[in-house]
C-alpha cells in the first residue's frame, strides 16, 4: 500500500522528533546558562566563573557540616588579573586529581558561594525554552499522526467500498437478479421477442 504526502510527511516527523527534543535540551540548557551569567553580571558585576583544578585527590568521607556531601580538597584556578590562586575547594568526595572545578571568584580572587540571582534566571530561562520548545514538537507530531491517521482511514473506506461487494458476494448477486429481470422480461414478451430485442441492442 503506497503512502501519501501527509502519511511520509508524519513518518519523518516521527522519526526526527527524539533527536529534535533532544536538541531542544541542548539549547534550553545553553540559553539558561547565558540568561544566568547575564543576570549575575547585572546583579553582582565584580563576580566571574572560572575552572579550578584539583591537585590532589579528595577523601571519600564527605564533611559532616556540609549540607551535600561534599569533601575539601586543595586546587589551583587565576584570579581575574591573571594571577593564581591555591586553596581548598568543597568538591565531591573521591575526585580524582585534575579534575576541573566550575567556581565563582570575586573581584580579588577569593571563592564565594554561586548567585542564587543566576541561578533562578537560568532556571526560568531554561524551563521556558525547554516547554516551549518541547510544545512545538509535540504539536508537529501530533498534528502529523491525526492527519495521516484521517488519510489512511479516508483511503481505506475508500478501498472497501470498491472491495466489499466482491468480497461479500453483493456483486454476484445484483448480476444474478438483472438477469432474471431480464428472463421475466423475455418471458413476458414471448419466446422470441426478447431474443430480438437484444439483437437489436448488440452492434
Amino acid at each position: 500500500m503506497e503512502r501519501t504526502g501527509i502519511e511520509r510527511t508524519a513518518a519523518v516527523v516521527r522519526r526526527v522528533a527524539p533527536v529534535a527534543a533532544l536538541l531542544v535540551l541542548v539549547v534550553a540548557v545553553l540559553l539558561g546558562e547565558a540568561a544566568g551569567a547575564r543576570a549575575v553580571s547585572r546583579a553582582a558585576p565584580e563576580l566571574r566563573r572560572t575552572e579550578a583544578t584539583t591537585v590532589e585527590r579528595a577523601a571519600l568521607a564527605p564533611d559532616a557540616n556540609a549540607l551535600v556531601p561534599q569533601a575539601l580538597v586543595q586546587a589551583v584556578w587565576l584570579a581575574p588579573d591573571g594571577t593564581s590562586r591555591l586553596g581548598a575547594l568543597p568538591v565531591a568526595p573521591g575526585t580524582s586529581a585534575g579534575r576541573s572545578v566550575p567556581i565563582w571568584v570575586d573581584a580579588a580572587g577569593g571563592p564565594v558561594p554561586p548567585p542564587a540571582t543566576g541561578a533562578t534566571e537560568a532556571l526560568v530561562a531554561g524551563a521556558l525554552v525547554a516547554l516551549l520548545g518541547g510544545a512545538v514538537v509535540a504539536a508537529a507530531l501530533g498534528l502529523t499522526t491525526v492527519a495521516a491517521a484521517r488519510q489512511r482511514a479516508r483511503r481505506l473506506a475508500a478501498e472497501w467500498a470498491a472491495t466489499e461487494p466482491f468480497w461479500s458476494g453483493r456483486a454476484v448477486r445484483d448480476v444474478r437478479d438483472v438477469r432474471d429481470v431480464r428472463d421475466v422480461t423475455d418471458g413476458a414478451d414471448g419466446p422470441g421477442e426478447g431474443k430480438r430485442r437484444r439483437g437489436r441492442r448488440e452492434p
